[in-house]
């Protein structure tokens, strides 16, 4: 069964933990996740569930709203998890 919360709560966290170590404020036209912060993203993402994620995970220009960022990510974490179980017969 596929950890939803788990996920959720760590891509959340680190989003986060990176926008709070920014050396200086996010830009209004800058988006709210950029590509620096994806990695970190992806990064935790692949160690703490060992799961790789498509090089595709983030859009070109990021994403203009954290909400956003977590459901996509969510949903290609979703489907890696997905892929990566192994499959069972049914009986």
């Amino acid at each position: 069964m596929f950890p939803a919360q788990a996920f959720e709560d760590a891509i959340r966290n680190e989003i986060s933990t990176a926008i709070n170590d920014r050396p200086a404020p996010r830009a209004a036209w800058e988006p709210a996740v950029d590509s620096l912060v994806m990695v970190r993203v992806v990064l935790r993402i692949e160690e703490e569930f060992a799961l790789d994620l498509p090089d595709d995970v983030m859009p070109a220009g990021g994403f203009r709203s954290v909400e956003h960022c977590v459901v996509t990510v969510m949903e290609t974490c979703r489907e890696a998890w997905r892929v990566s179980q192994p499959e069972t017969e049914e009986v």
